[in-house]
């Protein structure tokens, strides 16, 4: 899969460090609490009187030699050099925060052996990824602590697998692609070889992951777990998946969160879900397409401060038992449970500074900056093909529905013969789709999900002028007492069903069919 640019008009790519550099350690040194990548020399030594400015200017050097963005927001750099939310908090053995391998040396790896040995040394290190290592497997590779994991200038992606961090403190993670370890017709991730995630956190603390994408992978994309604390999730790009971001897995109410400027796109649910969270603060955030809910505020003891995020085209955009004070938000084409709004809760500039971007810039600035300095595309071509063996572009159609949304064109999914257990949402940025089974026999590609009508149809279209082609739609729903099952939910207009049968509930909102 090709790599596309993120900033238009940016100059060319650095070219990787040289062979002669992988897999061998080269000196580093601490910038503003983030390490310096020098490559193939080492840094000058600051004096005492001169480190605080040598040190700056050093570190938007790192950032230039990764090739990032220099845009500078109400909130401060959108490449910061330092940690920022819950991770930045500073104690008493980490009195910087969150500063990842900063001190100890540089490797380049471009293997899963070598990502998985320097990972795990015992060492301060920094990790810089040159290119995509696969994984191979779906599984996960430890991450011990004191370490920064860093995509490279040329782009850095982990794919078929993720990285568990687990019971370590300060660790870093940016500037990386998250991918394709989803295993078709596996759209829950519950099938045992399916249920790892692109990145899971257990019972650690100052952890920071910014700027990744995160797209069609297992069980969930990140997850923070069992009693982890100051953990901030800022500048990622989430999309086409089930379970996004899940927070909790234990009775106790000790996590500190910062979720800040991330990018939700054709998301289900655990958007995020934030279960027991003593302190939470999730701000300037855009989610789009969100077809079972958005943020969950879990346990009566959760915690939130919710403000100057974006929800649109959204199901259930706020919802939850805990308390929620949100402002300045922006809901746009919302449906379900009224937003939740208890109250004051925390104030988060009593633990670090920030200061919340306008909800009205969010997606002018997410849509150019959030994710890796280099993303892969996240439209689709004006035909693409799901087959669940991998053969075709995607392995489930709610991604390639999702891809045909963010296109400026209008796209054509041609459906291999199989049973696709999924949710499929039709979101309206999509007019014109078709989506169509291959052989031409409805039998042949079945799309089916056992939800009742208050939870969500199988189909949902809210899309104009949508084709749907020679596929059957299925709601196999058997409750005792029985509940309404939607195979399909058409919400928009003048759609079209051709050779098309459906077994379950029809719920027509639109006009001119």
């Amino acid at each position: 899969m090709s790599l596309m640019p993120t900033h238009s008009g940016a100059p060319t790519l650095p070219e990787s460090p040289p062979r002669s550099h992988r897999g061998r350690r080269v000196a580093a040194m601490a910038v503003l609490g983030a390490p310096l990548l020098i490559l193939g020399t080492l840094a000058p030594t600051a004096t005492a009187a001169d480190s605080t400015a040598a040190d700056a200017t050093d570190g938007a050097a790192l950032l230039r030699q990764i090739r990032v963005a220099t845009t500078t927001t109400a909130d401060g750099p959108v490449w910061s050099p330092t940690a920022t939310g819950f991770a930045s908090v500073p104690t008493a053995t980490l009195p910087n925060g969150t500063t990842g391998g900063a001190g100890g040396d540089l490797v380049t790896v471009d293997e899963r052996d070598e990502l998985a040995a320097a990972a795990a040394s015992a060492d301060p290190l920094t990790i810089l990824v040159d290119g995509s290592i696969d994984v191979g497997d779906g599984s996960m590779i430890t991450v011990a602590a004191n370490k920064t994991i860093i995509g490279g200038a040329a782009g850095g992606e982990i794919v078929n697998g993720g990285l568990y961090v687990n019971r370590v403190s300060n660790v870093i993670i940016r500037n990386l692609t998250f991918r394709d370890s989803f295993i078709g017709a596996d759209w829950d991730g519950k099938s045992p070889e399916n249920d790892n995630d692109g990145i899971r956190i257990d019972t650690s603390d100052h952890v920071w992951v910014d700027h990744n994408e995160f797209t069609r992978l297992g069980d969930g994309q990140l997850d923070v777990r069992k009693d982890s604390t100051a953990v901030t999730a800022s500048w990622n790009y989430f999309r086409d998946h089930n379970k996004t971001l899940g927070v909790g897995w234990t009775d106790n109410v000790v996590t500190t969160l910062t979720l800040h400027h991330n990018r939700f796109s054709n998301v289900h649910q655990r958007n995020g879900s934030l279960d027991n969270v003593a302190a939470g603060h999730v701000y300037n955030n855009w989610l789009s397409g969100v077809s079972s809910y958005g943020m969950n505020s879990r346990g009566e003891e959760t915690q939130l401060v919710v403000e100057g995020n974006v929800f649109e085209h959204a199901r259930n955009p706020l919802i939850g038992t805990g308390s929620v004070f949100q402002k300045d938000n922006i809901f746009e084409d919302v449906w379900g449970e009224a937003p939740r709004d208890t109250g004051p809760t925390f104030d988060p500039a009593s633990y670090y500074a920030y200061s919340a971007d306008a909800a009205s810039d969010v997606r002018k600035l997410l849509r150019k900056d959030a994710g890796p300095a280099i993303r892969i595309a996240d439209d689709a071509e004006r035909r693409v093909t799901v087959a669940q063996d991998g053969t075709g572009d995607y392995r489930s159609i709610h991604a390639a529905v999702g891809a045909a949304s963010r296109s400026t064109h209008t796209v054509e999914i041609v459906v291999q013969p199989g049973t696709y257990r999924e949710v499929v949402s039709i979101w309206p940025d999509a007019d014109r789709l078709t989506i169509r089974g291959a052989t031409g026999d409805p039998a042949d590609v079945v799309i089916t999900y056992d939800k009742s009508s208050s939870e969500w149809p199988t189909v949902n279209v809210f899309a104009d002028d949508v084709t749907l082609q020679s596929i059957t739609l299925e709601n196999p729903l058997a409750v005792d007492p029985p509940k309404q099952a939607l195979a399909l939910r058409d919400a928009g207009a003048g759609t079209n069903l051709e050779n098309v049968v459906v077994h379950g509930d029809t719920l027509v909102e639109g006009e001119d069919r």
